[in-house]
């Protein structure tokens, strides 16, 4: 009578607990359902705090950088999507944006991507660097001076607040995919000179339709043809 009384407390125990652990689950998703994504902190060269999200894992790393006034919350539905992929996709708010410390100094936003980009490599075979609007400026500055396996641009500008490609763009020798919408004026002229003058003999210029601007694209009529763009760049280099 007394073992069945404690097997008895068992179960009762048993299911407690796991009712328990679901509300728990419920209630915080991100240590509790498996292919979340992970919470990572790093710093910028100059030692800004900075902080930001790995997505999937695999051999090859994607650096997702956000547009301006956005945050790395407008890349999670491409991340998730590369995660799917075999990608490790890392997204990360620049300095004053999101978790990040520091303050909004975009002249200087190329020292975290940096950042980003010293904190993936040692994780992944290779790495690409994909920006939105001025972070895709950081990005072609970051791959101007450190070995990549290739650039997407989102509707980036040649220069911004003090952040300037023009000079950087001409000594890109890997693989690109510059991306603009024909409505998004400066940013169109942008990809198209970006593409002219980059040094790489595997470079590639994708006009949309519409006036949409950085990820904001994924969002607009066009949105499937620009991710596929980008998968299949990825794929091919």
């Amino acid at each position: 009578m007394l073992r069945q009384t404690e097997k008895s407390h068992g179960r009762i125990l048993l299911a407690l607990l796991a009712l328990a652990t679901h509300f728990v689950c419920a209630g915080m998703p991100s240590p509790c359902r498996a292919g979340e994504p992970q919470p990572v902190a790093f710093e910028a060269t100059d030692g800004t705090p900075l902080r930001g999200y790995l997505f999937g894992k695999g051999p090859t790393g994607v650096i997702l950088a956000h547009m301006y006034p956005a945050d790395q919350k407008s890349w999670f539905p491409v991340a998730r999507n590369l995660a799917k992929e075999g990608y490790l996709a890392l997204t990360f708010d620049f300095r004053g944006y999101g978790e990040s410390g520091g303050e909004k100094v975009i002249a200087e936003i190329d020292r975290d991507m940096e950042g980003a980009y010293r904190f993936l490599r040692p994780k992944v075979k290779k790495v690409f660097l994909v920006g939105a609007s001025m972070g895709g400026t950081a990005a072609i500055r970051v791959a101007a001076g450190n070995p990549t396996a290739g650039v997407v641009s989102l509707s980036a500008p040649m220069a911004f607040r003090g952040l300037d490609a023009r000079e950087a763009i001409r000594k890109i020798t890997v693989p690109c995919l510059f991306v603009a919408a024909e409505g998004d004026g400066s940013a169109a002229t942008a990809a198209r000179e970006f593409n002219n003058a980059a040094k790489s003999p595997e470079r590639l210029l994708l006009i949309v339709p519409g006036p949409e601007h950085g990820t904001r694209l994924f969002d607009s009529p066009s949105g499937t043809k620009v991710e596929e763009a980008i998968l299949d760049f990825l794929k091919e280099n």
